[in-house]
């Protein structure tokens, strides 16, 4: 589904990421690990296109997506979401998952302003789908609420439906546990590995918590400094000597 081909990424004389290469397979979840500053989220923002790559190739079912804009990698089945919530937080719930389905939507600014059937069409399938989706996370219940007024493990689940309304082939999670106490990212990790298995999504996550990527992951690539240091299954990686030693440190 996804390559990262020799990806490297300098600003000015800094340089972030040197020769980055992994693939990221179709229907499986690739965890992206590290200590900080390892260039994790550098790695997200070149998929998605916020970053230009210095040199190398990022492959998206073949087709190279450096070069293109941030709204055609949408339009090519790309959804993420952020490590820090980018919701918006006097909407409700509903409203802002309405707004993940703007990249699959046909409709123009004309139509909009000039109600056309084919905009309030298109608008009654968008909102049937969004409660469809509300149902299917669980936040049915939620959905007139203020996303300000929800608890961060909540406000967490409804960044991921806005994602999903997209109906992406590949969806980039940036450290959905960060924040959240360990029973909420025990619960957050068998959503997102049981919505992965029914809906055969493809994901790349970059997490720092280790429980939810040994229990969630089948593939580990482990970066340190802008490189890749290790990749495998979850239980190679974790036991690698160089894995500890650029988390924990030489001593431990």
């Amino acid at each position: 589904m996804l390559s990262v081909d020799g990806v490297s990424l300098n600003f000015g004389g800094l340089r972030v990421l040197t020769d980055v290469g992994f693939d990221v397979v179709e229907n499986q979840i690739c965890a992206l690990i590290g200590p900080n500053g390892a260039g994790k989220t550098s790695v997200f923002n070149c998929v998605s296109r916020f970053y230009t790559p210095s040199s190398g190739r990022i492959l998206m079912a073949g087709e190279n997506l450096v070069g293109r804009p941030p709204h055609e990698v949408a339009r090519h089945g790309i959804a993420r979401t952020f490590q820090n919530l980018a919701l918006f937080e006097a909407q409700t719930v509903f409203e802002n998952v309405m707004v993940g389905a703007y990249p699959v939507t046909r409709s123009t600014i004309l139509d909009s302003l000039l109600r056309l059937p084919r905009e309030r069409r298109e608008e009654r399938e968008t909102a049937a789908r969004a409660w469809e989706m509300l149902d299917e996370t669980g936040l049915g219940d939620v959905a007139d609420a203020k996303v300000r007024d929800l608890p961060f493990g909540t406000q967490k689940r409804v960044e991921l439906a806005r994602a999903l309304m997209s109906e992406p082939r590949l969806l980039l999670l940036d450290e959905p546990a960060n924040g959240l106490s360990h029973g909420e990212v025990d619960e957050l990790a068998g959503f997102i590995r049981e919505f992965a298995d029914r809906r055969r999504l493809t994901i790349l996550l970059v997490e720092h918590h280790i429980g939810m990527v040994r229990a969630i992951a089948d593939h580990v690539v482990v970066l340190d400094a802008g490189e890749v240091l290790a990749q495998g299954s979850p239980e190679e990686v974790t036991g690698d000597p160089r894995v500890i030693k650029a988390y924990l440190g030489s001593a431990a």
